[in-house]
Order: structure tokens, then C-alpha cells, then sequence
């Protein structure tokens, strides 16, 4: 009885030990403390709720690659990385939507910010980032050639826009959309040719998904600068980049690059499966500066889990690593509430509600 006892006793403290090591936290009953936890777990017995376009009496996808908050409105904005589908169904203009959390509905509406004449300007192919600051609006294209196709490779997934947000019969609406710099349409040649980062050759014939420029996320911050988050390419050192710029004072002059951050990657022994590697959203803490939320996953098309983090922009440290349920594939997050974040889905179209312990 006492051997047997003993044996027990081994297993126990091997498990908590190994929970421990895997996942960077401490256990109680078997089960880690995450930094944060969700409010769904996109299974059968507890599926996420997701959002739902419906344009001319039909349904349409979207695919929300980024999301932005709206205190004053109360509702959240989404940019959708996938116009080239939504245009052939003359819904180009869903690249951009909003939506309230009011509803408790497991599918929530989304109404299109944009109009259809203000998309044929501005046909916004392959938006990846969006961020709010006041009522101004900014959203960026991945600025990257295309992962697979060489003949999808136009200039339109290179813009970067801002636009004023007003509300109209409680519907949010886009006015005075334009370039951020009108020098500079096509974004990604200030990029490579004037904001002053080494890129190499490499990185700027490379595609998306491999070692070329990749926009995957962006931020303001509490200077009112923007954070432009890189999903590639990697550092030399396997950090993620994310280049911080001072928006251009009017849109004849050029925004300046101020820093370079360096995101390090996740220790593989953080997370259950595989070794997130690089960046999928971010967006800074309100009334922490230099603290920001970001979503880390693999570089290209690995089925790895997405993770959930806190990153210190002046230390480099990642804390809170918290993988996201099995089969979400996060590419948006922002604050909505104290300890409460709203994470969009870019596959499925769902949406999570994530609270920090």
C-alpha cells in the first residue's frame, strides 16, 4: 500500500512539474491559469458566435483580417482581406463593416461603412490592419505580392487609407476617404524606397507567406503614432518586425519613421502544439504605454494555434502566452471594456470575447 502510494505520489509531481514547463504557468487540479480566458470554445457544446453579411437578399463572406473599437459609437469595425471575392459579388464595399455586441444572438449583423462608389476609387484589395484614433480611421493593405498567384500582384493591396467615421440613422458611415500620403498611393514603394528601413532584396521580391514584406497588423499608439506590424519577414534573429511611424501632418507630406521594434518569438514550451512564429494582430493597452495585445501564429499556412500574449515594447517581453481554442484563426484584436477584448476570426467568420485574469 505504501509503494503504491509512493508511485502516486511520483506521477503527481511529474505531471504538475511537466503542466508547469509546457505551459508556463502554475496548475490547480490539473488545469494552467491562462493569462486570459474566452467566452466560447469553438466546439459544438460551446461554439463562438459569428458575423453574418447579407447583401441584396444574399449572404456574402467576409473575412475579417482586423478589428478596431469605437468608444464613442459603441461598436466595433472590421477590415476584410478578401475584396477580390466580395467585388465579384458587388459587394466590394464589405471590405469594411461594423457591428454592435449588443445582441446576445448566436450571429450578429454587420453593415457596410463604405458605399459602392466609394470602393470603385478605391478598390481596397487585401486589407490586413485597421486602427482608430478619435473618429479617423486608418487602414492598411498587406502591402505584400501575393503568396501563391504572381497574377494577383496589384498595386491596390499597397494602399494605405484614413477616413472620418459619422453615424447616420445609428448606421456608422465613411466620409473623405483618401490616401494617408496622396504622394504615395501605392504604399509599399514609400516603404521600401523612402522610409529608410535596410530591406533587402530578398525581402522585397519575396511573397507573402514566405520572405517578402507582409503587413499583418496595426496600431496607434498613446503618442498618436502608428505601429505597422509585419507577419514577415522575420528578423535575422527570428523576432518579429513592427516599424512605428509618425502619421504625415497633410497628405501632400510623407509619414516619418520614428522606431523599430523587434517582437521575439514564442518559446514553443509556452504552447500545447507547435511553435507560433509570428505576428497576426496587435494593438496597444489602453492607459499603458509601450504595453501592447498581440496574436501570434505561424508565418505561413501551418495548422498551428494561434496564442494570445502581452508584449512590452520597451522591454521585448512576452507575457500572458494563452493559446485560443483549436481552429480559431485570430487576426484581429482590440479592448472593448477593463480586462475585456474582443478577437475576430479570419476562417470562420467568428468572434470571441477574451478577459484577462
Amino acid at each position: 500500500m505504501k509503494y503504491n502510494l509512493f508511485i502516486r505520489l511520483i506521477i503527481f509531481f511529474n505531471f504538475s512539474l511537466f503542466g508547469f514547463l509546457k505551459w508556463g504557468s502554475p496548475s490547480v487540479k490539473g488545469k494552467p491559469i491562462e493569462g486570459f480566458s474566452f467566452d466560447c470554445d469553438n466546439t459544438p457544446s460551446n461554439p463562438c458566435r459569428t458575423l453574418e453579411a447579407n447583401y441584396q437578399g444574399k449572404k456574402i463572406t467576409i473575412e475579417p483580417s482586423s478589428v478596431a473599437w469605437s468608444n464613442r459609437y459603441n461598436k466595433a469595425i472590421v477590415v476584410s482581406d478578401n475584396y477580390n471575392e466580395l467585388v465579384t459579388q458587388n459587394a466590394g464595399h464589405y471590405a469594411i463593416v461594423s457591428f454592435s455586441l449588443e445582441s446576445d444572438s448566436s450571429t450578429i449583423a454587420v453593415e457596410p461603412l463604405l458605399t459602392p462608389q466609394q470602393v470603385a476609387d478605391y478598390p481596397l484589395y487585401d486589407l490586413e490592419g485597421v486602427t482608430l484614433v478619435e473618429d479617423r480611421l486608418y487602414a492598411i493593405g498587406s502591402l505584400a505580392l501575393h503568396g501563391k498567384n504572381p497574377e494577383r500582384d496589384r498595386w491596390e493591396r499597397h494602399q494605405f487609407v484614413e477616413m472620418e467615421l459619422t453615424e447616420l440613422n445609428g448606421v456608422l458611415k465613411a466620409t473623405n476617404l483618401s490616401h494617408v500620403t496622396q504622394r504615395w498611393p501605392d504604399f509599399r514603394n514609400w516603404l521600401i524606397s523612402k522610409s529608410g528601413y535596410p530591406w533587402t532584396g530578398e525581402e522585397t521580391r519575396g511573397r507573402a507567406e514566405g520572405d517578402g514584406i507582409n503587413v499583418e497588423a496595426l496600431s496607434a499608439n498613446h503618442l498618436g503614432n502608428l505601429v505597422i506590424g509585419f507577419r514577415g519577414p522575420l528578423l535575422t534573429d527570428g523576432s518579429v518586425l513592427a516599424l512605428e511611424l509618425s502619421p504625415p501632418s497633410a497628405s501632400d507630406n510623407e509619414p516619418i519613421l520614428v522606431k523599430k521594434h523587434a517582437i521575439p518569438q514564442v518559446e514553443a514550451a509556452n504552447i500545447p502544439q507547435g511553435a507560433p512564429k509570428t505576428l497576426r494582430g496587435m494593438v496597444e493597452v489602453p492607459e499603458q504605454p509601450e504595453e501592447y495585445y498581440l496574436l501570434l501564429g505561424p508565418k505561413g499556412y501551418e495548422k498551428e494555434l494561434i496564442v494570445l500574449a502581452r508584449w512590452n515594447s520597451n522591454t521585448g517581453e512576452l507575457t500572458k502566452v494563452t493559446p485560443l481554442p483549436v481552429g480559431i484563426v485570430a487576426e484581429g484584436v482590440v479592448p472593448i471594456a477593463k480586462n475585456k477584448l474582443l478577437i475576430v476570426d479570419d476562417l470562420k467568420e467568428a468572434i470571441l470575447i477574451a478577459t484577462e485574469n
